[in-house]
């Protein structure tokens, strides 16, 4: 008989060091955060990064998609519901829904996959996850995350090498420095006077150390009136130009 999974429940007390200079929540903080959740479901489940490693695998984000209703602000404490929702071939489905108190301010979806770290590609999940009966509810936003398509004419790029402090227990770059990565490709007045509502992430590449990166940022109106900006994110290698990860970003002026 396959063990039902509940949901699981992390709250996060917001620090200093996760928020903007306007005091509110980052977008790489809460990546940061939602890992950590998803992190602590998976050892609950006897299927963490730790697990992995033994077997020389590991999770690696494929997708991510988050949609906020407001930002918190660093002196709240971030609630964290979180559980999986399906698996299909290499790929395994989890859901994020956060408050702040009783008060809903976001939801994401995301998707990952088990990376054989001998072969460099993706493998199958644990069986154990075979074996689960998950949470009878819906997701938390649609599963069919649309693809980003890059721009012709950026409107800004910078460039860098992968540090040291870059990299994760996979030796490899982590999600959340991504999402900085993509942030920082805009100026910091255009940042300062827009607020983070949603981000749609697709990892496309593994980047490891001293990896020489291209970043570039091309902002769009928002459409319909009290539509949000958005900026669509390119990140790739600088010598061969494959792409590491394609980002949407969704904005709403200060």
């Amino acid at each position: 008989m396959n063990a039902s999974v509940s949901a699981y429940t992390a709250h996060a007390p917001l620090q200093p060091r996760d928020a903007t200079l306007h005091g509110t929540l980052s977008l790489p903080a809460l990546c940061a955060h939602l890992q950590d959740a998803a992190g602590a479901h998976a050892t609950q489940l006897g299927v963490s990064q730790t697990d992995l490693l033994a077997q020389n695998q590991s999770w690696v984000l494929a997708r991510l998609q988050v949609e906020l209703d407001r930002l918190p602000t660093w002196r709240d404490t971030l609630t964290i519901e979180t559980w999986p929702s399906g698996l299909s071939g290499p790929f395994a489905q989890r859901e994020f829904l956060f408050r702040v108190d009783a008060e809903a301010v976001g939801r994401a979806t995301s998707t990952w996959v088990v990376f054989d770290q001998t072969r460099r590609r993706p493998a199958r999940p644990p069986q154990v996850l075979s074996e689960l009966t998950w949470p009878d509810r819906p997701p938390a936003l649609s599963a069919d995350i649309p693809e980003v398509e890059v721009p012709a004419q950026p409107d800004y790029t910078r460039r860098f090498r992968v540090r040291f402090h870059d990299l994760d227990l996979n030796r490899h770059v982590n999600n959340a420095r991504y999402v900085a990565w993509a942030l920082e490709t805009l100026p910091i007045g255009w940042l300062d006077a827009h607020a983070a509502r949603g981000l749609t992430l697709h990892f496309k590449s593994e980047t490891t150390a001293n990896t020489p990166v291209a970043a570039t940022a091309t902002v769009f109106a928002g459409g319909p009136e009290h539509a949000p900006l958005r900026v669509v994110h390119h990140l790739y290698h600088a010598d061969d130009d494959t792409t590491l990860a394609l980002a949407e970003t969704r904005w709403a002026v200060r």
